[in-house]
């Protein structure tokens, strides 16, 4: 691939150290989809993680895939479509979710959180604290923010540090356009990291029904755990899924479902899901870690037990 035009803007040299750089991309939705897609054309050497597949509803925004590429790993489909945009650079992918074991995976010159949870963002956020830059960004209906994690200064959890273990993502909706905007500002913060050029230093905020774009002063928070070096760490986020009507509960890791088996009454083994009763309740536990309450709405008895499953079976 040709980078004349970008190259007669950046410089010869600074292309070149592109070229040299990698950047990890952690979730291949609707920004990290756009954002690997921009990368792979600025010459830019690409780490994909994601452990989901392509559906039906991803395609009014993750513009690398197409309608043949539904139910196939989202890593392997986005490599594949980035190798044949440019060859040139290197792409390695993995169909994972990343967790406290598989966490090296991202060690690059920068990573792009496009996450669609709090708990990985707070995991990379004690990855990657005063040695690694980062790009956070997230995006939802007509709104989006971007904020540059880098070293020296004000980290994600100084931002983030008295949100609830658990946040609802009920059904709201997203515009393609703003998860396109987010994604570019995420990608240019990034290649100004790179290149050492001065980097946006507050937390961007964007609202494309009004055009209006903020800029937000973020001071180290004195009492952050993770600037004062110490070790957050947290088993899972509690979701309400779409319909409302259901808790999941997604734990850190895969969970060991022999174990689960072995101290909990079994209502139905199907291999890699099981059907379980504790304290009185059913519960659908998969091997991807993740824990879903059939009928239960009292939050703090699905914590209880959440926390009983996970013990046993992590």
């Amino acid at each position: 691939m040709r980078y004349s035009r970008q190259e007669a803007f950046l410089g010869k040299e600074n292309q070149e150290l592109l070229g040299k750089k990698t950047i990890s991309i952690v979730g291949l939705g609707a920004l990290g989809s756009n954002a690997a897609n921009l990368l792979a054309r600025a010459g830019v050497n690409l780490i994909l993680i994601d452990h989901d597949k392509v559906e039906l509803s991803n395609l009014q925004r993750q513009t690398i895939f197409t309608e043949q590429d539904l139910n196939k790993n989202k890593a392997e489909v986005a490599r594949d479509y980035l190798v044949r945009v440019n060859s040139n650079i290197d792409i390695k992918s993995y169909n994972v979710k990343l967790t406290e074991d598989n966490i090296n995976l991202i060690n690059s010159d920068l990573i792009l959180d496009c996450t669609d949870n709090l708990e990985t963002r707070f995991l990379i956020n004690q990855y990657c604290y005063n040695r690694i830059p980062w790009v956070h960004a997230a995006a939802i209906q007509d709104k989006g923010v971007v904020f540059n994690v880098l070293p020296g200064r004000a980290c994600f959890n100084c931002i983030y540090y008295n949100i609830k273990d658990y946040d609802r993502c009920e059904d709201i909706g997203i515009l393609n356009t703003v998860a396109s905007l987010v994604a570019s500002l995420q990608v240019n913060e990034a290649i100004k990291i790179l290149l050492n050029k001065e980097a946006e230093e507050n937390f961007i905020r964007v609202n494309i029904t009004n055009n209006n774009i903020e800029k937000i002063k973020v001071n180290k928070n004195n009492n952050c755990e993770i600037c004062q070096g110490k070790i957050i760490k947290k088993k899972f986020d509690l979701t309400l899924c779409q319909t409302g009507n259901t808790f999941t509960v997604k734990t850190n890791k895969k969970l060991n479902l022999e174990k689960i088996k072995d101290n909990f009454g079994v209502l139905r083994d199907a291999n890699i899901t099981l059907l379980i009763e504790v304290d009185d309740e059913q519960v659908i536990i998969n091997n991807q870690g993740e824990i879903i309450f059939k009928t239960l709405k009292d939050e703090n008895k699905i914590m209880n037990i959440a926390n009983k499953i996970y013990n046993v079976g992590k």
